[in-house]
């Protein structure tokens, strides 16, 4: 069966699927180094970094990757969320008629999924373009999104928040207003070095609480007395591991984990994978500047 000319055209943006994903999470080192790194430059598209060296750039897993956007508040975070869901949901309905059309028995069959590729391929085709135009990148792009402000929110209730507001010291900024609910902000974390740093820790604590429980509910399974003595060390060790991370926990963020929290991310850095051919403009426009820098820093002539 052949392979008409929108199929191949639709094979590049269906390749999203393992090229546009986003990167793994960052080692604590890279994301110190991206907070560290200079300031962007103006121009954020990747195809721009040869013209200026003011550009800020991170390295993962060996690759470089280049600051295209500063995603600046929670609301334009949760759009960029939905926004790469959007486009993935379409990538996918594009590669399910893709395969539908090829696998058509009559040519009526064909010609109709046919004509609904085409529909569904315009359109991831043009929201890839907004995309672009509004990321400065466009998910053909591998990417990776550095968190560098997370806001630690618990939910109130009425009742909580008339005993919050009673209390001395209340703030109201404290308070987080979404729609008809009250969320008290617990705790804001500022930096990417910092910001990844607190999610290893809250992560490690809520793993060994898990682990806590999993044996808690085996617990009644083991009959036989020594089985029950080991389940029984197993499970004081792992109390004392829980109880210790709390309280190192509360001694550094002046408050316990709750029991239900949510995770905001209210900054994050975007950065986009450079081509190597990108990659290899960028560091030739560095070397002038880096030659300067030599030449200001040596020794004068006597």
């Amino acid at each position: 069966m052949k392979t008409t000319p929108l199929l191949l055209s639709v094979l590049a943006l269906t390749a999203f699927a393992e090229e546009g994903k986003p990167s793994k999470a960052l080692p604590l080192g890279a994301a110190k180094a991206a907070a560290e790194a200079g300031k962007p430059a103006e121009t954020t598209k990747p195809a721009d970094a040869a013209k200026t060296v003011q550009v800020e750039t991170l390295t993962s897993d060996g690759k470089t990757f280049v600051l295209v956007k500063v995603i600046g508040d929670p609301q334009a975070f949760a759009n960029f969320q939905n926004d790469v869901q959007t486009i993935s949901q379409e990538q996918q309905q594009v590669a399910q008629v893709k395969q539908l059309a090829e696998l058509a028995l009559t040519t009526p069959e064909r010609e109709a999924r046919i004509r609904e590729l085409e529909t569904k391929f315009n359109r991831l085709k043009t929201d890839n373009e907004t995309m672009a135009k509004t990321y400065g990148f466009d998910l053909t792009r591998q990417y990776v999104i550095v968190p560098t402000k997370v806001v630690v929110l618990t939910a109130l209730t009425n009742e909580d928040y008339i005993k919050a507001k009673a209390t001395a010291g209340f703030k109201e900024e404290s308070i987080l207003n979404a729609g008809d609910k009250k969320f008290l902000i617990k705790e804001t974390v500022t930096g990417a070095a910092e910001v990844e740093a607190f999610k290893l820790q809250l992560q490690r604590i809520i793993e060994a609480k898990r682990g806590l429980q999993q044996l808690i509910d085996a617990q009644p399974r083991f009959t036989k007395d020594e089985d029950k003595k080991k389940i029984e060390e197993a499970i004081a060790k792992t109390k004392a591991d829980v109880e210790a991370a709390g309280a190192e926990f509360k001694k550094v963020h002046g408050y316990d984990i709750p029991t239900e929290f949510n995770l905001q991310t209210a900054e994050a850095k975007l950065y986009t994978l450079l081509s190597d051919d990108e990659k290899k403009n960028l560091d030739k426009a560095a070397e002038p500047k880096k030659e300067g820098e030599a030449k200001k820093d040596a020794p004068a002539a006597k």
